[in-house]
């Protein structure tokens, strides 16, 4: 038989988690309270609601409020069903270079959820670019078979790295005036 304790204990996990996961889903970001706080914290040229190219998602990068150079990333929308829209899904920091973020991200949620490293850089238009890294130790264990494994087989990919972006659709980066051609 199991003694009161552990049926107490059992019970207090289950609330803490089911108020953990209200909480969580209390505070999902919205287009409005993106724009808003973009308006109230001042001009940054990352800060805003950007469309990733790829897949159409809609993300807002919104300026921590006691740093200027941290970033948080929302997801506004976003065309993969599997991921609730509004929660956070990363975060950026300035690094040494002017227009260059080191960002990183999560893609999917649950049991499917990984972590991805970026490097954002903010071209002259406006444009936001993405090149993925690796960060970490790797090991290959089917070295230690000598005869069996000596030609490894290795992925080859020759996409370039900066076709990944995104286009600030918020605020507006278009020219106020006329553009002469």
């Amino acid at each position: 038989m199991i003694g009161p304790r552990p049926l107490y204990r059992a019970a207090a996990l289950v609330i803490a988690m089911m108020a953990a996961s209200a909480a969580l889903a209390s505070s999902a970001m919205t287009r409005s309270e993106a724009c808003a706080i973009i308006d109230n914290r001042g001009v940054n040229p990352l800060s805003g609601i950007w469309r990733i190219g790829g897949d159409g998602a809609t993300v807002a990068i919104l300026p921590v409020a006691a740093s200027s150079t941290r970033f948080d990333i929302y997801l506004i929308d976003s065309p993969d069903m599997s991921v609730i829209p509004g929660n956070k899904i990363g975060s950026a920091v300035s690094t040494g270079e002017t227009g260059t973020f080191d960002a990183e991200m999560i893609s999917g949620q649950g049991f499917t959820e990984k972590r991805m490293r970026y490097i954002m850089t903010l071209g002259q238009d406006g444009r936001l670019s993405f090149r993925s890294y690796k960060k970490g130790k790797k090991i290959s264990l089917w070295r230690f078979i000598p005869y069996l494994f000596r030609f490894s087989v290795r992925n080859v990919d020759t996409r370039p790295e900066s076709v990944d972006g995104a286009i600030k659709i918020y605020p507006d980066c278009q020219p106020s005036g006329p553009t002469l051609l």
